[in-house]
């Protein structure tokens, strides 16, 4: 069965989609969360990896996410230095899921929110974007991290910008509106998916 990529901004609602889509039938891949599954493993390659790299991080054993945002978003270098410690771990998992679930009965989607920036787009059968409107998106992460607009506009900066992510993907989910509307834009983005398979 085709698997397909599930990607967006930050704060776009992809995971509210993966859910959504979850519920519908689909075999569903969450980095966000196996990665933060790796965070609370103290017996996990990453999470040794990570604590060594940013001890300020981590507090009487616990690695705090909130810590480690702060740390690496407002320095590209460390942030890069992350990437080189999750990235290759997360696309190891990633691959070996496409591939079985490419032999399995049943429509898979993997949430993957660095999809296009880190050219994964090659291991899908199709690519879903969720989108939002700027305006709206900013909002949203000024909300979600307690954050400035300007810190906002800066954590977008580290995707590629979303004209480019549209040309590149083959199904789109709006999400600038309410839940409502949301699930109804799933539902047309499910039955979009089935007809891929027919």
């Amino acid at each position: 069965m085709p698997v397909f990529g599930l990607t967006g901004n930050l704060a776009s609602g992809k995971s509210t989609v993966l859910a959504l889509l979850q519920k519908k039938g689909a075999a569903v891949f969450d980095s966000d969360r196996i990665i933060h599954r790796w965070y609370q493993d103290r017996k996990s390659e990453v999470y040794k990896k990570v604590v060594l790299a940013y001890p300020h991080a981590c507090v009487k054993g616990v690695l705090v996410r909130g810590k480690l945002r702060a740390i690496v978003f407002d320095d590209r270098k460390q942030l890069t230095q992350l990437e080189k410690i999750v990235h290759p771990a997360i696309v190891k998992e990633l691959t070996s899921w496409v591939a079985a679930k490419k032999k399995a009965k049943t429509i898979a989607v993997a949430e993957v929110p660095l999809l296009f920036e880190k050219k994964l787009e090659t291991l899908f059968d199709g690519v879903i974007l969720v989108r939002v409107r700027p305006q709206i998106l900013i909002e949203r992460i000024r909300k979600q991290y307690r954050c400035s607009r300007n810190y906002a506009r800066k954590r977008l900066a580290l995707y590629l910008p979303v004209d480019k992510k549209i040309k590149k993907s083959d199904f789109m989910v709006d999400n600038s509106s309410d839940r409502a509307a949301l699930i109804k834009e799933t539902d047309a983005l499910w039955s979009a998916l089935k007809n891929k398979v027919h």
